[in-house]
């Protein structure tokens, strides 16, 4: 479950020793250039409570500390074109009247740009930025700064997330919660009740794109894929019960995640704590809703393994 995500954090010095379970892998796409991986990144420095959205779904969220950097893209780049990055940051202390102010600002602009980059083996080349963001000034002595771009991007391949997924922008709101919470409430029984290889297979559908979206080869797939199951076992006993959220609809009205509004907040309501070894376990899942079937399934997922305070 648990990898680094220190991919090319290397070349800005930005590992913050958290750790990430996110997919990585491979599988035939008949587009691949299989000489040349093409990634996009954005990297940013943010030192506040921090929400990231690519074509209006979450990437990375903490509205606790800060958000991991850098957010690789290639999943959330359903086809070649314009992409929309969305970034919502809270000041410190927001609560009792904290305000941004110019070094917030600043600080917030510090390497804050959208990177592509090549990959040939292990070797980095091509690497440039393609656009530099800013947020401007603006948000000066405001509780929070929401500023949104975008940028163009071209990969040799398509996924389909979730593009052509229901609606659930146009769906009755109680029916909308009633589905979703009994979905995360059978996702929670899994991860809780320790059978970490059945809740991977509800993650099949996520890890297929993002295996497409990171170039891995078979055997790395399935060496990950046997950690995953592992580590989400260790979750047994570990999960709370389903409460205090609230329904975040995203993806243009076609992606919906349920977030923790208690401690953890802002975190997916799946979040676990071993206060035994001091871990804590942000899982934050998201679901649509292909259209002609009758079940939620998760298409994006970023869980976390980090030190519990």
């Amino acid at each position: 479950m648990i990898k680094k995500l220190c991919l090319i954090i290397i070349l800005f010095s930005a590992c913050k020793n958290k750790s990430d379970k996110k997919k990585n892998s491979l599988i035939n796409n008949t587009k691949m250039n299989s000489q040349t991986e093409k990634f996009y990144m954005l990297n940013h420095d943010i030192q506040y409570p921090a929400e990231i959205l690519i074509n209006d779904v979450v990437a990375e969220l903490d509205l606790i500390n800060n958000p991991f950097s850098p957010v690789l893209l290639n999943d959330y780049i359903l086809q070649e074109g314009k992409q929309h990055i969305k970034i919502i940051a809270h000041s410190l202390n927001k609560s009792n009247g904290g305000v941004l102010n110019e070094k917030s600002i600043e600080s917030l602009n510090n390497e804050l740009s959208v990177h592509s980059y090549e990959l040939m083996g292990e070797e980095i080349t091509n690497f440039k930025q393609i656009k530099k963001l800013d947020f401007g000034g603006k948000f000066v002595n405001q509780p929070i700064a929401i500023e949104e771009w975008t940028f163009d991007a071209s990969l040799p391949f398509t996924i389909k997330g979730w593009s052509q997924s229901e609606d659930l922008s146009k769906w009755d709101e109680d029916k909308l919660e009633e589905k979703v919470v009994a979905k995360f409430k059978g996702l929670r029984s899994l991860l809780n009740s320790g059978n970490g290889n059945q809740f991977v297979n509800q993650l099949e559908k996520a890890n297929e794109e993002y295996f497409i979206a990171n170039y891995w080869d078979e055997k790395k797939q399935a060496e990950y894929l046997e950690n995953l199951a592992n580590d989400y076992s260790k979750l047994e006993g570990l999960v709370p019960e389903i409460e205090n959220y609230r329904v975040r609809i995203m993806g243009g009205g076609k992606a919906v995640a349920l977030e923790a509004l208690d401690k953890h907040i802002g975190q997916g309501i799946l979040t676990a704590e071993d206060s035994e070894n001091q871990i804590l376990y942000t899982n934050y899942f998201i679901l649509h809703k292909p259209k002609n079937t009758d079940d939620f399934e998760i298409i994006r997922y970023n869980s976390n393994m980090d030190s519990l305070e």
